[in-house]
Formats: C-alpha cells, sequence, structure tokens
C-alpha cells in the first residue's frame, strides 16, 4: 500500500470520527486507541511481506472488529455507569 496514500486515509478517517463521536478525556480510551494504531502498524508491515493481499486485508478486517468491539463495550459500561 502506498505510504502516503494509507497516511492520507487514516488522517481522514480520524477527523471523520472526531467529528461524529469525539473521545472524551479517558485513559482506557487513549489506550484502545493506541492498541488500534498497532494493529493497523502491524497489518500494514506483514502487507508489505510476502503475505498476500485478501490475507492482509483479512487481518485488518479481524483487528479493527477486535477494537470496535473493545471501544462499544467500554462505551456500554460507561453509559450504564453514567
Amino acid at each position: 500500500m502506498d505510504g502516503s496514500r494509507s497516511d492520507r486515509a487514516r488522517a481522514r478517517a480520524e477527523h471523520l470520527l472526531a467529528q461524529i463521536a469525539p473521545l472524551p478525556d479517558d485513559p482506557d480510551l487513549q489506550r484502545l486507541r493506541e492498541l488500534s494504531m498497532n494493529y493497523i502498524r502491524e497489518a500494514e508491515r506483514l502487507e508489505g511481506k510476502c503475505v498476500t493481499a485478501q490475507e492482509a486485508s483479512e487481518q485488518i478486517s479481524a483487528a479493527l472488529d477486535a477494537i470496535a468491539r473493545d471501544f462499544f463495550a467500554r462505551a456500554l459500561q460507561n453509559k450504564s455507569k453514567g
């Protein structure tokens, strides 16, 4: 994947997410954000190797699914507390 295109896509996605659902100042959410970025970096690293495009896409998808589950589980927990 082209690094500059990937960086622009990531920046655009972060901007859209910040507009739709700004993150509260929560250390756990910061940890999840760092974890998601690590997953994405690892998937992109593997994509640069001899991994097929389908395998890399599946890894990225699986990582983002796991991150989304963690994020929404935490949001539901915080909503039930509040």
